[in-house]
């Protein structure tokens, strides 16, 4: 298994250029054979760390903010015509609330 960083390009070890094998794991607490920056370490990781590196890596490649619709609000404070719906912000609050509970429920089964 290779491992890969947030842009989705192999990590490489020291100036080698190769991507660390992952494939053999290393006993947490035992030094590794031969010297540091050797090449030899292995990285053992488990499914829930493998797939917590693919959610970092998707959402790294979600746009943060919707330029548009932030423009438009801060024109709104600015000419004083911004409105806030109390009632409306806690109803998609709960939605988004309720969609994520769905999401965290898919992703364990």
């Amino acid at each position: 298994m290779k491992i890969k960083g947030l842009s989705g390009h192999p990590i490489s070890s020291g100036d080698s250029g190769k991507a660390q094998s992952a494939e053999k794991p290393q006993n947490a607490g035992s030094a590794p054979s031969g010297r540091a920056g050797s090449g030899s370490d292995t990285v053992s990781l488990t499914v829930s760390a493998t797939r917590l590196q693919e959610l970092q890596a998707q959402i790294a490649s979600l746009p943060i903010t919707d330029a548009n619709h932030i423009a438009d609000i801060q024109r709104s404070l600015a000419s004083g015509n911004f409105s806030f719906e109390p009632e409306e912000a806690a109803e998609n609050l709960l939605t988004q609330e309720r969609d994520f509970a769905r999401s965290e429920i898919k992703t364990k089964e």
